[in-house]
């Protein structure tokens, strides 16, 4: 849910519609880069499925591109860092507003496939941290996204992706988010100090597993696709969200516009509008506000510029057919903000808009609800 929207428009998905060739172990090669040799030209020469090992230390690129590393072939770009202690750092240089991009060289091209990023700490640029677009088989591990000002990791577009052991914190909108992607694990990550910590919009068959989320605005924020704003992929959904520790998301909202600026501060999970989520076996607690939010996006949208009259939804509002079982969510609505929605405040919110709209709650161990019956399974 960015905090100043483009118009960015999805027209298809390009999952397995090419196919390139793995190349050979014989012209895979191994390149070696020490502080003050540039990290881009290694990938340049290096032939597709390569190793790049950078050594610790603060990389600025200066080439003119706006992404300070651009990644366009399979390849395993590898930091030998051992944070915090060993860093390899990259930094803007002139007219740089994202830190690693991996993408196609050029629109129409074949998606990128068997990409790893391991190990830096990208920090400091205007717009995201980690980002991939027509990206398939990607891993990202072991990074940290630090004051990133649009989002800190960001898999758009991309399929089969792993996102672990990364930490993301000080961004605008989201720590992590995954947009427009299908196939896509995120696990055992640490999320902070962003205004959602992990977030999912227009996607498919999503795992976010044992993530250690705190200290956001909103912890977990699973948005109608009028959040985006693109166009669904035609069946959204399927999201597991497992075994995950999210507490204490109070951090003041720092974004006063927008779609962003409009998010409480003191919210665990916010369902907003989506269906066949699954929620199971997550600890939430120490909110503010609410621990789980499960509300129809119009109404949430009552009395703001994206009101559902103005904007007119692009698909169904109500949350559906989610499932939430074995649970932990106690100790929340600690300090609700006045006005508003604010009186809502519980442990659990359901607030659907339709009479019934599938949504199961089993073996969950809770505080307060609204409503105090919350539908079974």
């Amino acid at each position: 849910m960015e905090y100043a929207r483009t118009s960015a428009l999805v027209s298809a998905l390009a999952f397995g519609l090419s196919v390139t060739l793995a190349p050979s172990p014989a012209t895979a090669a191994r390149i070696v880069v020490q502080p003050g040799e540039s990290i881009q030209a290694a990938i340049d020469a290096a032939p597709p499925g390569s190793t790049v090992t950078v050594m610790p230390g603060d990389y600025v690129e200066n080439h003119g591109g706006t992404a300070a590393i651009r990644i366009t072939k399979s390849l395993r770009l590898i930091a030998k860092s051992r944070i915090p202690n060993s860093r390899v750092r990259i930094l803007p240089g002139p007219g740089q507003t994202d830190g690693i991009l991996i993408e196609p060289e050029n629109p129409g091209d074949p998606n990128v496939k068997k990409v790893t990023v391991q190990g830096f700490t990208v920090e400091g640029f205007s717009r995201n941290g980690i980002w991939t677009r027509y990206v398939e088989n990607f891993k990202i591990l072991r990074n940290e996204s630090v004051n990133n000002l649009h989002n800190g990791i960001f898999p758009t577009l991309s399929a089969k992706g792993v996102l672990k052991k990364n930490v993301a914190y000080g961004s605008l909108d989201s720590g992590i988010w995954v947009e427009a992607s299908e196939d896509v694990k995120a696990m055992r990550n640490e999320i902070f100090n962003n205004p959602t910590g992990f977030e999912v919009t227009v996607s498919k068959n999503i795992v976010a597993r044992k993530n250690d989320v705190h200290h956001n605005t909103i912890g977990v924020g699973l948005y109608h696709p009028n959040a985006a704003p693109l166009p669904p992929l035609g069946d959204d959904g399927d999201w597991l969200i497992a075994d995950n520790y999210i507490y204490a998301n109070n951090f003041p909202n720092p974004v006063s516009g927008g779609l962003v600026g409009q998010l409480p501060s003191g919210g665990g999970v916010l369902i907003l509008g989506v269906s066949r989520v699954t929620l199971r076996r997550n600890k939430i607690t120490g909110h503010d506000f609410f621990g789980l939010a499960s509300i129809n996006y119009c109404i949430a949208m009552i009395g703001t510029s994206f009101d559902c009259n103005n904007v007119p939804p692009i698909a169904n509002p109500a949350p559906r057919d989610n499932l939430f079982v074995d649970n932990v969510i106690l100790d929340n609505a600690l300090n609700p903000p006045s006005g508003g929605f604010g009186s809502l405040a519980n442990d659990i919110i359901e607030i659907a808009g339709i009479q019934d709209a599938g949504n199961c709650y089993r073996d969950n161990q809770v505080g307060t609800s609204l409503p105090a019956m919350l539908p079974g399974c």
